[in-house]
């Protein structure tokens, strides 16, 4: 997908003029995973779908509270947007070492899940949110210091819980790991992760289409801390709603990720390489608008920073 981009850099002198086709490949990639943590660092998170298990302090807390009105308990995790909770457990935060009581899955729901349109495309824009929200009684305690399961903890005080909170955050992204035929229902990859239920494109080229996964099953599940159960992340197979209508190779990649992300991670592997010493080419958008000759390193620059500003989230 770089290589094919029009963005005026000739990819053949990488690393120079006498690379062999083997080297300019890897140096591609290389750029290419530049490009992934530029973007990723900018947007401060990861923006590919990952399994996360994070700890909060609470009631009382910026990101663990209790809504005074409804008696819910609110976490605001530090990773958008939320498209699972897996698992939230409760430990009263003198325990040491912490005992953990769980919070009875569909005791929870995230505030702002993604806008369902019924479209088996991948989202064009930045939507859902980082907030969750958990039933009367497990977050805070009451005024007798009682824990969801009815132990004596000691007080209601500020700060009285330690929460351990898992969720599948971000947008799925992957690549096969067979060749598969056209027809096909399921896809071998390298990264189940947060594909349940989610559409994208297979991209590969005259033969882009639409997928929609149905269910997922990893190779080797990942195993949450604190007995907290397991994930199904990391390499294993995508079942479709639909079958394939094109055949596709062994590495092609299909993803979720919005249409400007993935531009701006052309933008910022371009950049990748002009910083190495191309000079004298002509920068363009991947929709053939010509920003400048020359280096273009800063025109360049501002298009994905345009690009990503939406995705970035905040500390």
């Amino acid at each position: 997908m770089l290589l094919n981009a029009p963005v005026g850099v000739s990819w053949s002198i990488i690393p120079n003029p006498q690379s062999t086709e083997a080297q300019q490949l890897a140096a591609a990639t290389q750029l290419a995973w530049q490009a992934t943590s530029r973007i990723d660092t900018y947007c401060h998170q990861v923006l590919r779908s990952t399994a996360d298990t994070e700890y909060l302090n609470g009631p009382g807390m910026p990101r663990c509270n209790v809504d005074p009105d409804t008696g819910n308990g609110v976490l605001n995790v530090r990773r958008w947007p939320v498209t699972e909770v897996l698992a939230i457990q409760i430990s009263p935060s003198r325990s040491f070492p912490r005992v953990w009581s769980a919070v009875p899955a569909g005791q929870w729901d995230i505030r702002h899940p993604l806008i369902f349109s019924g479209d088996s495309a991948a989202p064009t824009a930045p939507e859902g949110g980082w907030t969750i929200d958990v039933a009367p009684g497990y977050i805070g305690c009451s005024p007798w210091g009682r824990t969801p399961s009815g132990g004596f903890t000691g007080g209601g005080y500020r700060g009285s819980q330690r929460v351990q909170v898992s969720y599948l955050n971000g947008w799925p992204h992957t690549s096969l790991t067979e060749d598969v035929d056209a027809a096909a229902t399921t896809l071998p990859v390298d990264d189940v992760t947060g594909w349940a239920g989610a559409g994208g494109f297979a991209y590969d080229g005259s033969a882009t289409e639409q997928v929609s996964a149905e269910s997922v099953s990893a190779t080797t599940p990942l195993v949450l801390p604190n007995g907290a159960g397991t994930a199904q992340a990391g390499p294993g197979t995508i079942t479709l709603s639909s079958p394939l209508a094109y055949a596709h190779q062994k590495g092609t990649i299909i993803s979720a990720l919005p249409a400007t992300v993935i531009e701006a991670a052309v933008y910022a592997a371009a950049m990748q390489a002009l910083e190495g010493g191309i000079d004298s080419v002509v920068v363009q958008t991947l929709s053939g608008e010509k920003l400048s000759s020359g280096s273009g390193i800063s025109e360049m620059a501002t298009e994905m920073e345009l690009l990503l500003d939406p995705f970035r989230r905040l500390i």
